[in-house]
């Protein structure tokens, strides 16, 4: 197990804006996703995927901290440096949050607020909602591990390193898994919460962390068995 690392005043700082910052990228992606479904309908799934993809991007590139990034590292983490992953996912909610009520100000939230509405409700009203956001969160969390993991893994930068971000993201954006730093944007657009909300976003939360554990773990394992050999 790892040392706890006391962080400064200034670091603890940095590491709530970044996570802050996540959180808006999260954001201008989603709502971007949100208004490509609006306005393309057959083509707009696969189009919003792709815009969606920009704020994993930008998140991966400038080394912002994202909580669904941040789980992946928790096999390694130890039990000590557990408490950045809940001030982490606080830091998105406030990122998404503050792009939810800058996007309502503006004309867009004719368009982006109904088709967020529309996805929300979808969630809440599926038969076995609360398996549906632990197994839709399972994939989601893989695939963002997968993605976040790719700039570490790739055999060679550039052009390798963009792919393997960004094509993981589209996949779980197409397929609409749950990630639930982004379900904040649908579910602010629902303009109220309920004990189901919060439900589901909790299960939603979890499924994030088994998902994104799993590479991890049996990479983890692979090493290990590569030293006792």
């Amino acid at each position: 197990m790892k040392a706890f690392k006391k962080m400064t005043t200034a670091e603890l700082m940095t590491f709530c804006l970044m996570s802050i910052s996540s959180g808006l990228m999260i954001g201008i992606g989603g709502t971007a996703s949100l208004l490509a479904m609006s306005l393309f309908e057959k083509w707009g799934k696969i189009i919003g995927a792709l815009l969606f993809s920009l704020g994993i991007f930008a998140i991966v590139t400038y080394e912002m901290r994202l909580f669904t990034g941040m789980v992946a590292s928790i096999p390694r983490m130890g039990l000590k440096n557990t408490w950045k992953l809940p001030i982490c996912f606080l830091g998105n909610i406030v990122g998404v949050a503050i792009v939810a009520l800058l996007v309502s100000c503006t004309p867009l939230g004719a368009s982006v607020a109904p088709q967020g509405a529309t996805i929300a409700l979808g969630k809440l009203s599926a038969h076995n909602w609360g398996l549906s956001a632990l197994c839709s969160g399972i994939l989601c969390g893989a695939l963002i591990t997968l993605s976040v993991w790719s700039v570490k893994y790739s055999p060679r930068k550039g052009l390798d390193a963009t792919l393997g971000v960004t094509f993981p993201i589209v996949v779980f954006a197409f397929c609409g898994f749950d990630h639930s730093v982004a379900n904040v944007l649908y579910f602010h657009f629902l303009g109220y919460c309920s004990w189901k909300i919060i439900g589901y976003e909790a299960l939603c939360v979890l499924g994030n962390i088994i998902g994104g554990i799993i590479l991890p773990l049996f990479l983890h394992l692979r090493e290990h068995a590569i030293k006792t050999k």
